[in-house]
């Protein structure tokens, strides 16, 4: 049999190191392949950060509550044959009828003048003394005008009648009032204020022109059919 030669023993390791070295080589183009590729790609953007939108406050409508009807309460029926209690009648008072006296039996002239003189007298003397002087002064002027009249103390104040009553002295506390019942009737009715003489002291006093309306009233009263009452 030959003998190798030296050629033949060469040829395995050297067909070997070519396909170690085409290895590398196809795995260093791989690579290359692959980082080209990997630049070839676009750069993906950075994803824009979105800021936060703030939320509208919306004001809440204020609704006002309506009034709640109150229920009515319907009122209980009474109960048949119950009987409604007595309505209390008020028990009526009979005044007591006051004793009526007898009608005084008239006194002779002279003793009902007497008694009503004094009555007279007693007012003036418990009057003020800034008219009590008045009062005495009027008092005489018209009982010696009119000497068929009478005096009679009526209604708290000197009254002198003929026929009726003519004329009225009305004292108060600072003046004194001499009033005659048809002073607009007088012929002297100008002398007068409201029917009437106001005096507050006896220098205001005019004896005549009081002499003169005391006459007028007692004939006019005389006159006339008709009692003129006070």
């Amino acid at each position: 049999m030959p003998c190798p030669g030296p050629a033949a023993s060469v040829a395995p390791p050297m067909a070997k190191a070519r396909a170690k070295t085409k290895a590398k080589s196809g795995s260093k183009t791989k690579a290359k392949s692959k980082k080209s590729a990997l630049e070839r790609k676009p750069a993906v953007k950075a994803k824009a950060v979105k800021k936060p939108v703030a939320k509208k406050v919306v004001a809440k409508k204020v609704v006002a509550k309506k009034p709640v009807a109150k229920k009515k309460i319907a009122a209980k029926a009474a109960p048949k044959n119950v009987k409604a209690p007595a309505k209390k009648v008020p028990t009526r008072i009979i005044p007591k009828a006051t004793p009526v006296s007898p009608p005084r039996k008239p006194l002779a002239p002279a003793v009902d003048r007497a008694l009503a003189q004094a009555d007279v007298e007693g007012l003036i003397s418990r009057l003020p003394p800034p008219v009590q002087p008045v009062v005495k002064t009027l008092r005489r002027l018209v009982l010696e005008a009119a000497p068929e009249a009478s005096e009679l103390l009526d209604d708290g104040s000197p009254a002198y009648f003929a026929n009726g009553v003519f004329a009225r002295i009305i004292p108060s506390e600072r003046q004194v009032l001499v009033k005659f019942l048809r002073g607009d009737d007088l012929p002297s009715a100008s002398e007068l204020s409201d029917g009437a003489i106001a005096l507050t002291s006896v220098e205001e006093l005019k004896e005549t022109v009081l002499r003169k309306l005391v006459r007028e009233a007692v004939m006019l009263n005389l006159s006339t059919p008709t009692i003129v009452q006070a």
